[in-house]
Parts: C-alpha cells; sequence; structure tokens
C-alpha cells in the first residue's frame, strides 16, 4: 500500500527545529490528542492524551505490559488459538501462560475462568479474534471485566485492525465498558497505514500513567519525532479519515470477491466462514489435513499461506489455513485461488 503525503499537508511543521529535538518519552502530544479524539468517535472510547503512549510497535506494547505487570510465577490467560506473539512475550517474564478456547463469539468465559490470586493479565483481539475471525461477544466481553475486577487483574485488548470492518455492526470496544480502568487498549498504524511506519500506541489506565511512562524512558527515550509529527499532521488534517473510509470500501469488495472464489473454485477443500474484518480470513482444511504440510507443498508450488496450528497455546486447533487478501486486486484474487484450488487438489486427495 503506498502512503504519499497528500497535497496540502503542512509538511514543513514536522521540520521545525522544536520537532527536530528530543520530545516526551509518551509521545508527541498532538499527535496523542489526535489519537484520543478519533478514538472517541471511532470506539466509543472516552481517555485523555495523558492516558495515550505512543510506541514503535505493538510488540513493544506487549513487552512493557509484561514487565510492568507480571512476575515470575503470574499466570495469564491468551486466547488458543491466538497471537503467538503475546504468549511467547509473557511467558519471558516466567508467567504461566494458560490458553482459553475460543469460537466464534471469540474467548469463552464458560465454564467460569479461573480465579486464583495469581492471576494478573488476559490478552484479547475482541473485535477481530487473531486467527479465527470472530467478534467477541457482549455477554463476554462483561464476563471478562467482571473475572478482571475479582481477580484485581488487567485486560490487554489488542485491537489490531477493527477499523476495517465492512460487515456488520461493530461492538463497543472492551476499554469503552470498561468502569473499573481495568484495560489497556492497544492499537497500530501498521496495519491501518503501513508497517514501516512503525508506530503503535496504548491507552492506559490512570493508575498507570507514570509508571508507563517512566518505562519508555529508560528503556528507548522516546519514539522518532518526525514520524510522529508526520502522522499527527495527517490525522489532524482529516486525511486519515479518509484514508480509512477509501481502504474499508476497497478491502470489503475484496474480501466479497475472494469468499465467492473460494466458495466456487474450493468448494469441497475449504469452507471459508463469513468475512467481516481485516486483512485476511481462515479457511478450514478436512479434519484428517496436516495444515502444516499442506502449507509447505502450497508454497512449493508458490502460494504462501499459514496453518491454524501455528496459533495454538495447548489445545491443537482444528486443521485450517489462514491466509491475506487485502492486498491483491479481484483477478489477482481469483487467479490465486484457482492455483490453490488446482494444488490442494493434488495435496488433499
Amino acid at each position: 500500500m503506498r502512503f504519499p503525503l497528500p497535497s496540502g499537508t503542512s509538511c514543513s511543521k514536522a521540520t521545525d527545529p522544536v520537532a527536530m529535538g528530543y520530545g516526551e518519552a509518551t509521545g508527541l502530544r498532538s499527535l496523542r490528542q489526535a489519537i484520543a479524539d478519533h478514538l472517541r468517535y471511532s470506539q466509543r472510547i472516552v481517555c485523555r492524551a495523558e492516558q495515550v503512549m505512543i510506541l514503535g510497535s505493538a510488540q513493544q506494547g506487549l513487552d512493557l505490559c509484561a514487565r510492568l505487570l507480571l512476575d515470575p510465577g503470574d499466570s495469564v490467560l491468551v486466547e488458543d488459538p491466538g497471537y503467538p506473539g503475546a504468549s511467547h512475550v509473557f511467558g519471558l517474564t516466567g508467567a504461566k501462560v494458560i490458553g482459553v478456547a475460543v469460537d466464534n463469539c471469540g474467548m469463552k468465559t464458560e465454564p467460569a475462568l479461573p480465579v486464583t490470586p495469581d492471576m494478573r493479565l488476559a490478552y484479547v483481539t475482541a473485535a477481530h479474534q487473531s486467527p479465527l475471525g470472530g467478534v467477541m461477544s457482549i455477554e463476554r466481553r462483561l464476563a471478562l471485566l467482571a473475572w478482571a475486577e475479582a481477580c484485581n487483574a488487567t485486560i490487554i485488548e489488542d485491537d489490531y485492525d477493527s477499523e476495517y470492518r465492512f460487515k456488520g455492526t461493530p461492538l463497543s470496544a472492551l476499554k469503552s465498558l470498561d468502569q473499573g480502568d481495568r484495560v489497556i487498549y492497544m492499537g497500530t498504524f501498521s496495519k491501518l497505514l503501513y508497517p514501516s511506519l512503525r508506530l503503535a500506541y496504548l491507552v492506559v489506565p490512570d493508575s498507570l500513567v507514570d509508571a508507563f511512562a517512566s518505562a519508555i524512558s529508560v528503556t528507548c527515550r522516546h519514539i522518532s519525532m518526525f514520524q510522529q509529527e508526520v502522522l499527527s499532521l495527517f490525522i489532524a488534517e482529516g486525511h486519515f479519515a479518509r484514508h480509512l473510509r477509501h481502504m474499508r470500501l476497497l478491502y470489503g469488495e475484496r474480501a466479497e470477491i475472494f469468499q465467492q472464489a473460494c466458495q466456487i473454485q474450493l468448494q469441497g477443500l475449504v469452507s471459508v466462514p463469513p468475512i467481516t474484518t481485516g486483512l485476511d480470513a481462515t479457511a478450514f482444511l478436512p479434519a484428517q489435513a496436516n495444515d502444516l504440510e499442506v502449507t509447505r507443498y502450497l508454497a512449493s508450488q508458490g502460494i504462501e499461506a499459514r496453518p491454524l496450528s501455528f496459533y495454538r497455546v495447548n489445545q491443537m486447533p482444528a486443521p485450517g489455513l489462514v491466509l491475506g487478501f487485502s492486498a491483491f486486486d479481484g483477478t489477482a484474487i481469483r487467479a490465486g485461488v484457482a492455483a490453490m484450488g488446482q494444488a490442494l487438489e493434488r495435496c488433499l486427495r
């Protein structure tokens, strides 16, 4: 995806001498305010600029959370299957990582989640579960918040791409329902704009602002001020909102083309649930398939996919593939699905 600076953007502000020096550890004030304003209308999250922490990546955010909130022997709940980058960084602290099963309504809260003194953290992708794609139901969101209150624990809500929801009515962010200041909301511009930008953010409870600000100052001083200034102007001048509207429509069209192509050309080979959000989709293989072997064979045919087993924590998920569609136009999608169908025919039968 290209990201040219739109004509009329006041890029001279980004080269002001002040912008070329050191800045606040938590990030450029104007960018933090722009993010807080955006979240207010896009996610119904009411927060102040002081609660927004600008980081170099979502992974850095997870690392900070792990260092500040976990001690060896603590327990963390994660989705199973779920994002491996979270489980790995939590495990490095010496914490016990506990996988909780998920379905098309997100992390399961029945049977009841464990309430013990060692429970310190839960990590969820509530708006678009990674990798299965489900949306956490309102009942489960409320149950998870109640669990956090009972355990005196913190929830990390990783919202990596819910801005690209093109079907259905989005639910309120978990953070917007948080009455007990238990939720850290995490967002990234890697998927909303492009990965090499290397900008992400956390919205932390008031009680954690000072601790996170100090940790950022000690570990990296602050993120590039020039990039923050450009992004701040991009948002403030309305380009970011227009970009999201345009890409939401484009990705929605590509998701529809991908879904239809799979239904026509991969019938009997994979099952693709409805695609409502994001940049990729899950395709379930026949029960007897080995998804790791399938992805290796597809790679030998020039087709990139990721096995669902890559995301396992404790339990092996149903065999399947995670497939990207957003980077391709309709012609390329149809051709790619056709080629994948031929490869799967040879691999599975």
